[in-house]
């Protein structure tokens, strides 16, 4: 509600009025998880349109390169999950230091518009 050029929020349930602390170690399992799970999925289709795009026609040798390239396409996932989890953890410690500071008591301190009266009948 607009009052005056002013923002006032009183009576209303703000989205970030009360924000509550959340349990860091959830948040980094869920974080984890969605980021190996989409490791899993993305870095073997990777890997095997990188393998098929770099390889010769014809090779009389085998490329150290290919084993490689599937090593990383099976390890990549776990580093990806460990990486989730690190990023999560430090979300979710920085939203429950946030939301610490949010929640400290405030103190609102409003004045009266005082109108002086030897303003009005002052008239030059």
């Amino acid at each position: 509600m607009l009052f005056n050029g002013i923002y006032s929020s009183e009576g209303k349930k703000m989205a970030m009025s009360r924000p509550a602390s959340i349990n860091v170690f959830s948040v980094a399992l869920v974080s984890g998880a969605l980021h190996g799970g989409a490791a899993m999925l993305f870095f073997p289709i990777f890997s095997f349109l990188l393998l098929c795009w770099s390889t010769a026609p014809v090779q009389s040798t085998p490329s150290t390169r290919v084993d490689e390239g599937m090593v990383l396409a099976v390890i990549a996932p776990a580093l990806c999950a460990a990486f989730g989890f690190a990023v999560g953890a430090l979300g979710a410690l920085a939203h429950n230091a946030l939301a610490q500071n949010q929640r400290q008591q405030t103190v609102e301190v409003s004045e009266s518009a005082q109108m002086h009266t030897a303003s009005l009948s002052n008239v030059a």
